[in-house]
């Protein structure tokens, strides 16, 4: 059974991080508390059709929410970029299929990555946070290729 997600009180989160409540900005945080998954630009751009956003706003939007902390842009590869709100108690990894896109959570983090990546590293000393993505090919995308 799937856990029923809860809208956002964007205005909330926009104020706390002192961005203007635009219509715009407010959908998109409200979108993306929404989905279990990272979301790709173009269905975000679906998603908010009925405001006439300009795709170059909405990327400049989700490009300021991922500066303020308050989004992840998940990189799949260099065309690919999928986004996901920023939860406190919820720290996913994910699977991505390198064919279709499709996205998997994984519910589980290696809590000592943190401190495996400082032990090894040269030039730092400290982690914020980390994403880590497997890419790999869908079930789906394996059997169309049959």
């Amino acid at each position: 059974m799937k856990k029923q997600l809860q809208p956002i009180d964007a205005e909330s989160l926009l104020h706390e991080h002192e961005f203007k409540k635009t219509p715009l900005r407010i959908m998109l945080l409200e979108v993306l508390s929404l989905s279990p998954t990272p979301l790709p630009v173009a269905k975000l751009i679906r998603k908010t059709k009925k405001l006439a956003a300009d795709p170059a706003t909405i990327y400049r939007a989700l490009n300021a929410f991922v500066e303020a902390g308050m989004v992840h842009a998940l990189t799949v590869d260099k065309t690919k970029v999928l986004y996901e709100l920023v939860q406190e108690k919820i720290h996913n990894h994910h699977i991505v299929c390198d064919t279709c896109s499709a996205v998997e959570s994984i519910p589980f983090c290696i809590k000592t990555i943190d401190q495996q990546a400082i032990k090894v590293s040269r030039q730092f000393n400290k982690v914020h946070s980390h994403q880590l993505a497997f890419v790999g090919t869908c079930r789906k995308c394996i059997r169309a290729l049959r």
